[in-house]
């Protein structure tokens, strides 16, 4: 296997070699895959402009997307994919994540993991080629950080999860039954509840994607990140009601503040150092972003908990504040975030803390 033959599989509609990238099915009409096209099609990604790596950070993690389609290339059967499964779940046992990171010294720089998981694809491709791979590809994930990170883990998210890109490269097309094969295989050895937030996930992810889709989720989730619209909301409650300014913030403000902290931060790292790695293998078959796995959702924690809240200030407009909740919840599943399970559990929390707290300190609900 060489860079060449890599860059001309990602590169040239013409069809590969049988052992590489045997197209499985006919494309329908109109899909390409020049250079452009691709371009074009990965423009669409919906990757938060402000967490979005340089772009030499995302040349450098070129590699990983090499890899990983020299890898489905050895999944043409379902006994394939069964095998690639059995030996993930072998590979990763019973390890946390936690364990892989504090075991393994970080990569000093994206291109230094991007080359140990283009390493792991230097044999032909097989299943067996195929699950060291996607080992590699979460270790690498789980061992870097920051922009790097997001890199290593959006390369692994485009090449698996291309349906939620917009138009399909040909390539993409070629393999997109190799993909569900190996989903497939993963789904039967989940639990019935895991299996069914899988399906879901992939059900809600791959509805249509557009830049002003992409655009409009990403707002949403910006401005409530932590709560954040909620506070602009609450701090304009205050102005218009001058006379209880006080009573907005002990029985609003701090109920927030406090719900929102609980689960970003004591919850959130509990999960997170138990969470086996198997979890993250798992994320990149499924095509969930591999680097942004947290339980359980913070947005959807600050956004139900700031419905309950604004609410009780302002009864008649309950069907804003939980049609804002509701959307802010879904963009995490419709941008790859979370899983719904995730998501439902985050926003049943947020609103029970809010409660809570805004009845421990003494907070009564606003009549009309």
């Amino acid at each position: 296997m060489t860079d060449k033959r890599d860059a001309k599989n990602l590169t040239d509609p013409t069809p590969a070699p049988a052992s590489a990238a045997k197209p499985l099915v006919k494309p329908p009409p109109g899909i390409e895959a020049p250079a452009k096209a691709i371009a074009e099609a990965l423009a669409d990604t919906p990757a938060a402009p402000w967490k979005r790596p340089a772009p030499a950070q995302q040349a450098a993690a070129q590699p990983v997307k090499d890899a990983l389609t020299e890898a489905l290339a050895g999944v043409e059967t379902q006994a394939d994919a069964e095998l690639v499964i059995d030996q993930l779940e072998a590979a990763a046992g019973a390890t946390s994540a936690a364990a892989i990171a504090d075991g393994a010294p970080p990569a000093k720089h994206v291109a230094e993991a991007a080359a140990a998981v283009k390493r792991a694809a230097a044999r032909a491709p097989s299943p067996q080629t195929a699950a060291e791979v996607l080992v590699e590809t979460a270790r690498a994930v789980e061992t870097t950080h920051g922009q790097d990170r997001e890199a290593l883990a959006q390369a692994a998210h485009e090449t698996l999860d291309p349906e939620e890109l917009g138009p399909l490269s040909l390539l993409a097309y070629r393999y997109g039954k190799r993909r569900a094969l190996l989903r497939q295989a993963l789904l039967h050895r989940l639990k019935p509840a895991n299996a069914l937030d899988a399906k879901v996930f992939l059900a809600l992810n791959h509805l249509p994607h557009t830049r002003l889709s992409n655009g409009f989720f990403h707002f949403l989730t910006f401005v409530f990140n932590g709560g954040g619209g909620w506070y602009a909301l609450l701090g304009a409650a205050a102005l218009v009601n001058r006379k209880w300014p006080w009573q907005v913030v002990r029985t609003a403000v701090v109920p927030l503040i406090v719900s929102t902290a609980i689960v970003e931060f004591p919850v959130k790292a509990f999960f997170r150092r138990r969470r086996p790695f198997i979890d993250i293998v798992r994320a990149i078959v499924v095509g969930k972003k591999p680097g942004t796995w947290s339980f359980p959702s913070g947005h959807s924690a600050s956004a139900f908990a700031g419905a309950w809240l604004l609410r009780q200030l302002y009864p008649s407009l309950s069907p804003l504040f939980y049609t804002l909740a509701g959307l802010v919840a879904f963009s995490r599943i419709y941008l790859g975030d979370h899983y719904p399970g995730d998501v439902i559990i985050g926003s049943v929390t947020g609103h029970v803390l809010a409660q809570g707290f805004h009845w421990l300190l003494g907070g009564k609900r606003r009549k009309k």
